[in-house]
């Protein structure tokens, strides 16, 4: 059998811990692993932190009896110590911090190995949209904080919404006409802004370009209650933009592998040589599916464009999770593409590495 159990991970999407998760009520633990309105106990997920929590701790398979350990070690060890030997477990080497938080907060502490932080673009076009008086005023404000970002702050990539604010399939929109309607934006009328942000995320993708850093785009529907169409975050609808020669040396990241069009994430991944696909949300909220997601993805992209993700954030236990997940998926679906004849040992060896290390180490520029 094909097994990852000491190969190092590097998540590639994931967010701050809370020191405020240092202590947790059972129901409150479950809360962690919530997107939407459920029955938290019984969702798939936290049947699946209970099992392999009660594994890790060698405790009863209950909510009340993990949660009481992992209390125990949190009061021993601090937040920062229990998150160390999670990650150590799960063989996690480094995070891709998305978070607008100050370079040197003490938060950043928290989390266990090397750091690579993203620079949010949204919060900052908001900003800049109430100060500036022209469209040109604004791109040329945006583009020197992503530049100061990247060059002197040494963030590795930009994080975007577009998804969610406007609809991937929002069509191009050039700088004369963001110009011409930048008021009507600033003024709040919903169609021009729509158009205005597109403006300001086409030239991103181009200074992305510039500065040779990926773009993170956040797609498919990660739960909650949703403000507009969900269909708007479907990956396909970005195939007028991504076939455009202007854009083909963007390398873009599609986030959450376009849940629940991961076929559609992966289509993407293959036909357009500049699309990666981060296997985050399904790892590790779709747990009880997991393995057929990741059968999807090897299935249709290619493999060195495939990478771990958590979007973890609070409690140290969903990272944790996710990289263990990840390496149970990836045995199995690799250890049957060996017994079938679809692939050798060597490259089923090899893939593994390369989705949960070696892909996102080469796309950061981190050792392999």
């Amino acid at each position: 059998m094909v097994e990852f159990r000491n190969c190092q991970v590097i998540d590639n999407h994931a967010h701050v811990l809370a020191p405020k998760t240092q202590t947790l009520e059972p129901i409150w633990l479950a809360r962690e692993f919530f997107h939407g309105m459920a029955d938290l106990r019984h969702m798939g997920v936290v049947l699946t932190a209970v099992c392999q929590l009660a594994r890790l701790f060698k405790c009863e398979p209950t909510l009340e009896a993990v949660t009481a350990e992992r209390n125990r070690r949190t009061a021993e060890a601090g937040l920062g110590g229990y998150a160390k030997m999670l990650y150590e477990d799960a063989g996690i080497v480094a995070s891709v911090m998305d978070s607008g938080l100050p370079l040197n907060d003490p938060i950043f502490d928290l989390t266990p190995g090397r750091k690579l932080r993203l620079f949010q673009m949204d919060p900052l076009v908001q900003k800049l949209l109430k100060s500036c008086g022209s469209y040109t005023e604004l791109l040329k404000s945006f583009q020197a904080g992503v530049e100061r970002a990247i060059r002197q702050d040494g963030f590795v990539g930009i994080k975007s919404h577009p998804g969610e604010l406007i609809g991937l399939g929002t069509p191009p929109v050039e700088a004369d006409e963001a110009e011409r309607i930048f008021p009507a934006a600033k003024g709040g009328d919903a169609e021009a802004f729509r158009k205005f942000y597109m403006a300001v995320w086409l030239a991103t993708m181009l200074q992305c370009q510039d500065l040779k850093i990926p773009l993170h785009i956040h797609t498919g529907f990660t739960g909650g209650l949703w403000g507009g169409p969900i269909a708007h975050t479907d990956p396909l609808l970005l195939v007028p933009i991504c076939r455009q020669p202007r854009f083909l040396q963007t390398r873009l990241i599609l986030l959450h592998a376009g849940y629940p069009w991961i076929q559609h994430a992966g289509a993407m991944a293959h036909a357009f040589p500049h699309v990666w696909v981060d296997i985050g949300w399904t790892t590790p909220w779709i747990s009880q599916r997991i393995v057929e997601c990741y059968r999807e993805l090897i299935a249709m992209a290619p493999l060195s464009k495939l990478m771990i993700g958590s979007g973890g954030h609070g409690s140290p236990e969903i990272s944790w999770l996710a990289g263990k997940m990840a390496k149970l998926a990836l045995a199995e679906v690799l250890t049957d593409a060996v017994r079938l004849g679809t692939m050798c040992e060597k490259d089923a060896e090899r893939t593994g590495r390369m989705i949960l290390h070696d892909n996102a180490a080469r796309l950061y520029g981190l050792p392999s």
